[in-house]
């Protein structure tokens, strides 16, 4: 068993992003100066696993800041899709390792449009950063596990200082309105000190009755769809049974006739009220099928049995929550997998990338 665990960084989470709220002037300089000094009319976010999810996270408030067209693309989509780009397109490939061989040659595709391009990742000698105008460090220290946790967090509040530090750049909003946008954020962060620990004995709660189904779906709504795909994915690699994860109308269209009596569910209920409204809605519904359900979010209506749900004193910030939303998903996947037999930290087979060639393997 490793000395480091994956739980070990899930609680490095808040001084990281601490860290990166205080060095956001400097991460962001250059892809500030890029964006004062040439003509950005459109910014494609490009990765792939957590770093696609981070992408989506983050692309909704990025654009009703900079006030452009932001789009979220894997790099394979990105490839095929490139003639509808320009030299006013900026490509952010986005990879922690760096050395993502698919997002790689999305950035050496876009250089073939003019478009202009940039990377974000933890390791300065990455392949992406070969390729990119302007590189960007992701400042959340070394993450050796297979699966990535600080590493989603990081990049997502990173993506949201691009979009704050860039509109106040140009002036698409003021000073006070941006250092009201840090102090939420940092608000959200330091609450980590009550969230994790309430989440972690959910976890420590509920975990006999979750594995025991060997299924699992995973269900969100708007913001929170990023963090049902991130949620699933950690699970997956960790707990290595059948996890999915829909946005909860998807679920609606075909996915509920695979639901029995023995399908796990876990829902994020979202802060919108209409969001909230609808998942409480196919919660009860799907209660005639299968008890074995599971709400993760702040206060739920008095006719929902309180005992296995997932009540967290989180801000519950209507921009930034997904911050706190990712946490017991993250929690789950680090600390259940014992249970199976399972060591979170390290990749069923280490040399799958090698052989696949999926990424640069170095060492």
């Amino acid at each position: 068993m490793t000395e480091i665990t994956m739980y070990d960084y899930i609680l490095e989470e808040k001084d990281v992003l601490l860290r990166i709220l205080q060095k956001r002037k400097s991460i962001t300089r250059l892809i500030c100066t890029l964006l004062q000094n040439r003509i950005v009319d459109e910014l494609v976010l490009c990765g792939s696993g957590t770093s696609y999810h981070a992408a989506l996270a983050a692309r909704r408030m990025m654009e009703n800041l900079l006030q452009i067209r932001v789009r979220a693309e894997l790099p394979t989509l990105f490839t095929t899709q490139q003639k509808i780009y320009t030299k006013n397109t900026l490509v952010l490939g986005i990879s922690q390792g760096g050395n993502s061989y698919s997002t790689a040659d999305a950035l050496e595709k876009a250089k073939t449009h003019q478009c202009m391009t940039a990377g974000l990742s933890e390791n300065p000698k990455s392949l992406i950063f070969q390729l990119s105008d302007v590189c960007l460090l992701m400042e959340c220290g070394a993450e050796l596990s297979i699966a990535k946790t600080k590493g989603y967090t990081a990049t997502v509040l990173i993506l949201w200082l691009i979009g704050i530090e860039g509109a106040l750049t140009l002036k698409r909003i003021s000073d006070a309105e941006a250092e009201s946008l840090i102090h939420r954020l940092k608000t959200v962060i330091l609450n980590y000190d009550a969230v994790i620990p309430a989440a972690t004995a959910w976890v420590d709660s509920i975990q006999d009755e979750l594995i025991e189904g060997r299924r699992i779906l995973v269900l969100g709504y708007g913001h929170n769809y990023a963090n049902v795909l991130e949620g699933s994915l950690k699970m997956l690699e960790t707990l290595r049974f059948g996890i999915v994860g829909y946005d909860l109308e998807e679920f609606c269209h075909g996915v509920y006739n695979s639901i029995h009596e023995d399908t796990r569910l876990i829902y994020l209920a979202s802060p919108d009220p209409y969001e909230k409204e609808r998942l409480i809605k196919i919660h009860s519904v799907i209660q005639e099928t299968t008890e074995h359900q599971f709400i993760i979010g702040v206060q739920l209506p008095p006719f929902i049995a309180k005992e296995k749900n997932c009540l967290l004193p989180m801000t519950d910030d209507p921009d930034f929550h997904v911050l706190e939303y990712i946490l017991p998903l993250q929690i789950i996947s680090s600390r259940i997998p014992y249970k199976l037999g399972i060591d979170p930290f390290l990749a069923s087979d280490p040399l799958f990338h090698k052989k696949a060639g999926s990424k640069l393997v170095t060492g």
